[in-house]
C-alpha cells in the first residue's frame, strides 16, 4: 500500500513538472526578405505564470514584430501562445535557436528549427529568341496634353458665369419693373387731411370757407358714394341724412346737425357776404376735420378704397411672380454658364481639379503632367520625376563618406513622396545588403510605421542599370485613422559608392505601380568624366 502511494506520488509530480514547449514555423523556405512567423505555445494550470522572451533577433533572424502573448482558457489549464514575425536579407542556411520560456521559476527550452533562405534568381535561358526585323518607319503623333486648371482659371470661369447670369437678371428686372410701375394712391379720408391743411386763413372769408365745403363733399362723394359736389346745402345735407339711414351707419344726430350748422355759414358768407374773424375760421377748419374724423372711425372702406387694395394685392403678386422668373432664370443661366465653361476647360481637367483639392493627388494625376529630368548628388543619379526635387540638410559621422546628399519631393496633402539619397566613399568598401536593408527599416520605423511588411528582390531596369529593392507595406496614425503606405526603395550600390531611390505612395493607389516604372526605368548613372 505504501509502494502504491510512492508511484502516485512520483507519477504525479512528473506530470506537473514536465511542461513542453510547442514550436512551429509558418514555413522552413523563404526567399530574401520574406517573413515568416514563429509560434511557441504551452499549457500551464490556471494560477501558474509564463514568461517568453522579448528579442531583437532570434539567432541570425531579425525579428520584425513580436505579438503580445494571447492566453486561451481549456478546462482547469490556460494555454498560452506567443508569436514572432521574423526575416533574413542573406541566403544560406538558419538554425532558430531553443529559446528559454519561463514557467512560474522554471525554465523550458522550446525546440530549434532550421530555415532555408534562398536568393531570387533570374533565369534568362528560358527566354525565346527571334529573328531581328528590318527597321520599320513609324509615324507617331505627340500627344497633346492639356494644361492643367488652376485655381486663377477656375475663379475667372465662375466668375464668368455669374457675370452673364447677373446681366440677364439685371434686364429682366429693368423690363418688369416699367411693366408694374403705377401712380401712388391717396384714400379720400387722407385726401381730406390733406387738403384741410393747405387751406390757408389769409385769404377771403368767402373762398376759405368754399374750400371747407368742398372738401367735406369730396370726402363723402367718395366714401357714401353720391353726388356731392354739384349739390346745394339743403340738397347735400338731404342726401347724407339718406345714405346714414340706408346704410344703417352709426352716426349721430349731432354730426349731422354740426355739418348743416358749418354749411349755413358757409352760405352767409358766400351770399350774403358776412364777415368772419380769423379765431372763429380756424375754429371752424378746427370743427371740419373733426367731424371727418368721426365719420372716418364710422364708415367703412368705400368701394374706391376695395378695388385700390385689391389692384395692390394683384400687383404685389405679380411682382413676386416676376421675382421668382428672375431668379429662376437666373439660376439657369448660371447653371448653362458653368457648364459651357466646364465643357471649355474639359470635364477630365475639372474633375482632376476637384478630386486633387479634395482627396489630394494621387499617380494618376501627376502621370498625365510634364515630368521633368535632373541630376542629383554625387555619384550622380539621373533620374525623371513630377517636380524637382529639393535638396535636405543631411550629415554622416562616418570618416569613409567623402560626399552625402538627400533630395524628396512631398506635399502635405498628396499620396506619393520620392526621396534620393547619393553617398560617395573615401576608400573601397564591401557592400552589406543586410545592413542597408535594416537602415531602410530604421528609417520608416523613425516615422512611425508599424506592421512593416517587406521582399526584397533584384532590381535592372530599361537602361541595364542593377541593383536590388526593397519593398513592401506598412502603417501609419493620421489623425484619426490608419492609413496603409506601400514603399518602393531601390539599392544601387559598388565599392565607392551608394544610390538609394526610395518612392512611397498609398496602398490602394492603383495606378501607383506605372508611376513607380516610370522613375525606376529612367535612373541612369552619369558619369562625371565625360562630362
Amino acid at each position: 500500500m505504501r509502494i502504491k502511494f510512492i508511484f502516485l506520488f512520483i507519477f504525479s509530480a512528473i506530470v506537473g513538472f514536465s511542461q513542453t514547449i510547442g514550436t512551429t514555423v509558418s514555413k522552413k523556405e523563404i526567399k530574401i526578405g520574406e517573413q515568416i512567423q514563429l509560434t511557441l505555445k504551452t499549457k500551464v494550470n490556471e494560477k501558474e505564470v509564463v514568461f517568453f522572451p522579448d528579442l531583437d533577433s532570434i539567432g541570425k533572424l531579425e525579428v520584425v514584430q513580436s505579438f503580445p502573448p494571447e492566453k486561451n482558457k481549456m478546462g482547469n489549464q490556460t494555454e498560452w501562445i506567443k508569436k514572432y514575425n521574423l526575416t533574413q536579407f542573406d541566403a544560406g542556411t538558419y538554425k532558430i535557436p531553443a529559446l528559454e520560456v519561463v514557467i512560474n521559476t522554471k525554465k523550458t527550452k522550446s525546440k530549434s528549427i532550421e530555415i532555408l533562405v534562398i536568393d531570387v534568381e533570374v533565369d534568362t535561358t528560358k527566354q525565346k529568341l527571334y529573328e531581328i526585323k528590318e527597321d520599320e518607319l513609324l509615324s507617331i503623333q505627340p500627344e497633346e496634353k492639356q494644361q492643367e486648371l488652376s485655381d486663377y482659371q477656375l475663379i475667372l470661369g465662375v466668375f464668368f458665369a455669374f457675370f452673364l447670369a447677373g446681366i440677364l437678371y439685371i434686364i429682366l428686372r429693368i423690363k418688369q419693373r416699367k411693366k408694374t410701375k403705377s401712380e401712388a394712391y391717396i384714400s379720400p379720408y387722407n385726401k381730406a387731411i390733406l387738403a384741410f391743411s393747405e387751406v390757408n386763413t389769409n385769404t377771403n372769408s368767402k373762398e376759405y370757407y368754399s374750400n371747407l365745403t368742398q372738401i367735406i363733399k369730396s370726402y363723402f362723394e367718395k366714401t357714401l358714394e353720391f353726388s356731392a359736389l354739384e349739390s346745394t346745402t339743403e340738397q347735400f345735407i338731404f342726401k347724407l341724412k339718406k345714405a346714414v339711414k340706408n346704410k344703417k351707419f352709426q352716426i349721430s344726430e349731432t354730426s349731422i346737425s354740426q355739418i348743416e350748422t358749418l354749411f349755413t355759414k358757409a352760405d352767409l358768407v358766400k351770399f350774403a357776404k358776412i364777415l368772419i374773424d380769423l379765431p372763429e375760421q380756424n375754429a371752424d377748419k378746427v370743427a371740419a376735420e373733426n367731424l371727418i374724423n368721426v365719420f372716418h372711425k364710422t364708415l367703412p372702406i368705400s368701394a374706391e378704397e376695395q378695388q385700390v387694395a385689391l389692384a395692390k394685392l394683384v400687383e404685389i403678386e405679380q411682382q413676386n411672380k416676376y421675382k421668382n422668373i428672375r431668379q429662376t432664370a437666373f439660376i439657369v443661366a448660371f447653371l448653362v454658364s458653368l457648364v459651357s465653361v466646364v465643357t471649355f476647360f474639359g470635364w477630365e481637367n475639372v474633375t482632376h481639379y476637384f478630386s486633387a483639392k479634395i482627396n489630394g493627388k494621387d499617380a494618376d494625376y501627376y502621370l498625365k503632367k510634364e515630368w521633368i529630368v535632373s541630376e542629383y548628388g554625387f555619384p550622380i543619379l539621373q533620374v525623371e520625376t513630377p517636380e524637382v526635387l529639393v535638396r535636405d540638410l543631411v550629415t554622416s559621422k562616418n570618416p569613409n563618406i567623402k560626399n552625402i546628399a538627400q533630395f524628396s519631393w512631398q506635399n502635405p496633402k498628396d499620396k506619393l513622396a520620392i526621396s534620393v539619397k547619393t553617398i560617395s566613399y573615401k576608400d573601397s568598401v564591401k557592400v552589406n545588403l543586410k545592413q542597408l536593408f535594416n537602415d531602410e527599416l530604421s528609417q520608416l520605423m523613425q516615422q512611425q510605421a508599424k506592421k512593416i511588411q517587406t521582399t526584397a528582390k533584384k532590381f535592372k531596369n530599361v537602361k541595364d542599370l542593377s541593383g536590388d529593392v526593397l519593398e513592401g507595406t506598412f502603417e501609419i496614425n493620421e489623425v484619426n485613422e490608419t492609413k496603409k503606405m506601400r514603399f518602393f526603395t531601390v539599392f544601387i550600390t559598388d565599392s565607392y559608392g551608394l544610390q538609394t531611390v526610395r518612392i512611397t505612395h498609398d496602398a490602394k493607389d492603383k495606378l501607383a505601380k506605372d508611376f513607380i516604372d516610370r522613375i525606376t526605368n529612367s535612373l541612369e548613372q552619369i558619369n562625371q568624366e565625360d562630362e
